[in-house]
């Protein structure tokens, strides 16, 4: 049975990845979507927080956001592994950027918001499925931590694009949440043009959709995950990681306003060297994962992620307490408009965080395209990600509502704990199941 990326041109073996013709359109057309996707769910929690000024509220609309991943998401990976994929995604984007041409003009409105959050995540599901199963398909076995490296970039690149440049620039400069959409709708058309560009790719050996006779077809997914330790162990990482973010997402305009005291999208800024350690860690990530054991380089990387979720949680006790040390006096004497010691604090914190979550995404992520045959991608990525949308539903309207009740701080630092204890419960799987499966292998 085919696991890898067999499909990928033999020839193309010494070739740059990004210079190969499929995988460098698939990257654009992540590229494109993805600004246009950030930006548009950034601007809409500004729009919620701004007619409401609700952490709870906020929260809501990022549930919003992630119901579809465990509604619409199973049935997205099983067409992604039934249908050819280079349709599904050119067909989706022209679908998102007739929607954003159709919402540009319709007014401001809470159900507005939370009527374009759902559809447009719901749409996203299938071309996020048809993707993620594209890559192992064009991209030989060796190269996919060099591969997802390069894909999890592209989503800090779209996120720096779209929350630094695209949101500001419409929302504060012009005021015009129209102008948004039109420029969301301009870059969903150029994610489906660059869909097309990927060419024809090698048609998977055909396999059922329902799986074992035994069980449901939504299913298949979750039963190849249980069915590997390794996979299964990965899949664990990736939805606590992906999670966690979703869940701080969720009460990051309330950090920003209360603990670094800035407004909203000037605390976007202040938090962007995130992105800078995601695309570091990412660098890295793909020579890491070939001389590092996965298990170590996942450890290593959830341990930083949450003693610097912690860092950024007290961030403002956090520079107070420094300041009292006479190399770190500077600290008090940081005060340019609202932004203080404890923006420092934050934006030193956030840039190893997001190179410790860059390890674990990339460590897993390979896990799973090289662990998992062709024919079941789809379905098993969908499961993973509807895992996550799971873990992270309840959780995030929770967090939203404590953060109004006793504050962001004591909530992100709860959220770490909670992390850490999680990852150090998945550690814990017996590892001569592991042994066996690598054996087999």
């Amino acid at each position: 049975m085919t696991t890898t990326a067999e499909a990928a041109t033999p020839g193309d073996a010494e070739v740059p990845l990004l210079q190969q013709r499929a995988f460098r359109s698939l990257t654009l057309v992540r590229l494109t979507a993805r600004i246009a996707s950030n930006a548009i769910n950034f601007a809409l929690v500004l729009l919620i927080v701004d007619l409401t000024g609700l952490a709870f509220m906020s929260s809501l609309l990022v549930l919003a956001l992630i119901i579809p991943g465990t509604v619409v998401g199973v049935t997205a990976g099983v067409i992604a592994d039934a249908f050819p994929k280079r349709p599904i995604i050119v067909m989706a984007n022209l679908l998102r950027a007739g929607m954003c041409v159709l919402i540009a003009f319709q007014g401001e409105s809470v159900v507005l918001y939370f009527s374009i959050a759902i559809t447009l995540a719901s749409v996203s599901q299938f071309t996020s499925a048809a993707e993620g199963a594209l890559v192992p398909a064009i991209v030989p076995k060796d190269r996919l931590a060099r591969a997802n490296a390069i894909n999890h970039g592209v989503t800090g690149l779209s996120q720096v694009i779209g929350f630094v440049i695209l949101v500001p620039i419409t929302l504060r400069l012009f005021q015009s949440s129209e102008m948004l959409f039109a420029a969301g709708a301009l870059l969903f058309f150029m994610s489906a043009w660059y869909g097309m560009l990927i060419g024809r790719v090698p048609p998977v050996e055909r396999m059922e959709l329902g799986g074992d006779p035994g069980g449901p077809w939504w299913a298949v997914g979750y039963r190849e995950i249980r069915r590997n330790p390794l996979v299964l162990r990965a899949t664990i990482e990736l939805t606590l990681i992906s999670g966690a973010v979703i869940i701080i997402g969720g009460i990051i305009p309330i950090y920003i306003q209360d603990t670094l005291r800035l407004p909203i999208e000037i605390g976007a800024l202040v938090l962007m060297p995130a992105a800078v350690g995601i695309l570091i860690g990412l660098r890295l990530a793909g020579f890491l994962a070939k001389h590092i054991q996965h298990g170590i380089l996942s450890t290593t990387g959830f341990i930083g992620f949450v003693v610097l979720l912690l860092v950024v949680a007290f961030a403002r006790p956090m520079s107070e307490f420094l300041e009292g040390y006479g190399a770190l006096a500077w600290l008090l004497s940081i005060n340019i408009g609202s932004f203080d010691g404890a923006g420092i604090v934050a934006m030193i914190a956030v840039l190893p965080a997001g190179f410790c979550y860059a390890l674990v995404t990339v460590a897993a992520q390979t896990v799973l395209n090289d662990q998992v045959a062709l024919h079941l991608q789809g379905r098993v990525l969908a499961t993973q990600a509807a895992f996550a949308a799971i873990a992270s539903s309840i959780p995030v309207l929770i967090a939203g509502a404590m953060t109004d009740i006793v504050g962001v701080t004591a909530v992100l630092a709860t959220l770490a704990l909670l992390i850490g204890a999680a990852a150090v419960a998945n550690l814990k799987e017996p590892r001569r199941h592991i042994a066996q499966v690598v054996g087999a292998r």
